[in-house]
């Protein structure tokens, strides 16, 4: 019986509102809705990953760390004999930018080639929102913190 390596992640729940920033791989459009999201490098931390992560996918370099929402691990049979211990993080926007944008990843470490995303928000509705690669584990949570936040006197 193999041991499967245990590779840390770390992912970005972006939210403005009560809508979380999401995006698709224009030529790959099989690789599902997905999170900012990527690999903690060797001597750093999984919040500094996940902002480098953010800006490396997205071109966003305005947002603020809310809280560590929390930490799972994710089997990646079969697609990678891998589990991964992924740091899911809950950020605010905190620039201004459009409703939808392209941005193209340069530093990808499965690519020689930049590859292009298209990004866009979607309303939190408490579900996983269909998030590829067992992603939304975590939005639930999310989306129950955010609705608890809104109370009358914070509108």
């Amino acid at each position: 019986m193999s041991t499967q390596p245990i590779i840390k992640k770390a992912l970005a729940y972006i939210t403005k509102n009560d809508e979380l920033m999401v995006f698709t791989h224009t030529d790959f459009p099989e690789a599902g809705v997905q999170v900012p999201a990527g690999t903690v490098e060797e001597n750093e931390e999984p919040s500094e990953a996940m902002l480098r992560e953010i800006y490396e996918e997205s071109g966003v370099k305005g947002v603020r760390i809310i809280e560590l929402l929390g930490i799972y691990q994710y089997n990646m049979v079969p697609d990678r004999d891998e589990i991964q211990e992924r740091y899911v993080y809950h950020l605010e926007l905190t620039q201004s930018i459009p409703s939808t944008w392209q941005h193209w990843e340069i530093h990808s470490s499965t690519s020689k080639n930049s590859i292009a995303f298209n990004f866009y928000w979607v309303k939190l509705d408490g579900s996983d929102l269909g998030l590829a690669g067992g992603q939304g584990y975590f939005l639930s949570k999310l989306a129950h913190k955010i609705r608890n936040t809104k109370s009358p006197a914070n509108t």
